[in-house]
């Protein structure tokens, strides 16, 4: 019998660990018994041969400095680097490497040297919509960006340097079609969600409970829901923000803002410490408002726990929403359509358990045997001819 094809993962992120480790849990699940794995990443992987990188032990010690602490860019910068270069020079000989995006610029150039074919797992939308449009965002809110150009340039090499880029909806494609990319290159790969983790919501909450749940940053988005709530002037309605603020600006509007406000609560906790019954079965409708977003796996989480969605054009969970029939699409920065949405919603409540349905019906139908069969026709077409 002829061995299995060999196919290498690489990226710095720990299965199920935030969205990067979820997807990368995906991956692996994805290519179970169909290749030979191999990984690479910042732990040990039962059931693979794996390889721990372990990060230099100086990084971590320099960014303890007061001061210092705060270059969040350059730490990170450095630690992909160095993750980067471990992979490049430990890469064994295989079929197919993928790598993640700004993980992989000297192990993709590497791989290519070994005659791999090679895939960019890119989870975002091209890097320079991202920091397009968040750059206006911010500007709107007052506050200036500054993009991470070291890693911008790393991640622009990267997209030329691959022979196919998997992003994770049509959204994300699109970004990289208008800016000249070969079509044939960019190919959607949508991921899979495990409803059976989600129990179903109830729509028993006393109030009515409109739900954000993500870091409280400008590029998410937060303060559309904030400020579309209060003009919705909802009764019996709370809305609650699952998210921590990251920046003294944010940290200001929340006090100026939200703090004020009774109906409006900030729970910097993450959702499986507080728990789904109390983050989805909760909740009446959840907004996922991101100027930027490549899919946003909060869209599938609460699909899955049969609770409707309000997404912006510019998240790439719009795949799954059909509007009107299991959640909403509303134009990116739009406060009056949200608001719109959310006084729709609060009005024919009663309806709110049929989108549910249907939102869980949508997820139901992305499981992982439908993510396989797009995921693994994609590794195949990178096997050169021997």
């Amino acid at each position: 019998m002829n061995p299995l094809p060999r196919v290498v993962l690489a990226a710095h992120a720990r299965p199920r660990e935030g969205g990067l480790g979820l997807n990368f849990a995906h991956m692996l699940a994805g290519l179970e018994g169909a290749f030979e794995v191999e990984t690479f990443s910042p732990t040990s992987m039962p059931g693979v041969s794996d390889h721990t990188v372990a990060i230099p032990a100086w990084i971590g010690a320099a960014f303890r400095w007061p001061g210092v602490r705060r270059l969040r860019a350059l730490h990170a910068n450095l630690i992909e680097t160095a993750f980067d270069r471990h992979v490049a020079r430990a890469l064994p000989p295989c079929a197919v490497f993928q790598g993640l995006t700004g993980h992989c610029e000297h192990s993709l150039a590497r791989a290519k040297a070994l005659g791999a074919g090679t895939l960019l797992d890119v989870v975002t939308v091209h890097d320079d919509e991202g920091n397009l449009r968040v750059a206006r965002e911010m500007a709107a809110f007052g506050v200036r960006f500054r993009p991470d150009r070291t890693q911008g340039a790393r991640r622009r090499r990267e997209y030329a340097a691959a022979d196919r880029i998997r992003v994770m909806s049509h959204h994300a494609r699109e970004t990289f079609l208008q800016r000249g990319f070969d079509p044939e290159r960019v190919v959607v790969v949508s991921p899979p969600i495990e409803t059976e983790q989600f129990p179903a919501a109830t729509f028993r909450h006393d109030r009515f409970r409109v739900t954000f749940i993500g870091r409280l940053e400008v590029g998410k988005a937060f303060h559309h829901v904030v400020e579309a709530f209060r003009a919705a002037r909802l009764p019996d309605s709370e809305l609650v923000l699952w998210g921590g603020s990251g920046s003294r600006e944010v940290a200001r509007y929340l006090r100026e803002h939200v703090t004020p406000h009774p109906a409006i609560h900030v729970r910097p906790v993450p959702i499986r410490d507080a728990g789904l019954d109390e983050v989805f079965g909760k909740s009446h409708v959840i907004v996922h408002p991101s100027v930027a977003d490549g899919f946003g796996y909060v869209v599938a989480e609460a699909m899955a726990s049969g609770v409707p969605v309000i997404v912006s054009t510019t998240t790439g969970g719009r795949d799954w929403v059909i509007d009107g029939h299991n959640g909403f699409i509303v134009p990116v920065g739009d406060r009056d359509a949200l608001r719109e949405r959310l006084a729709w919603c609060h009005r024919h409540s009663a309806r709110l358990p049929e989108l549910g349905r249907a939102a869980r019906a949508t997820a139901v139908s992305r499981s992982l045997a439908r993510f396989r069969e797009d995921y693994l026709p994609l590794i195949r077409s990178l096997i050169r001819p021997a």
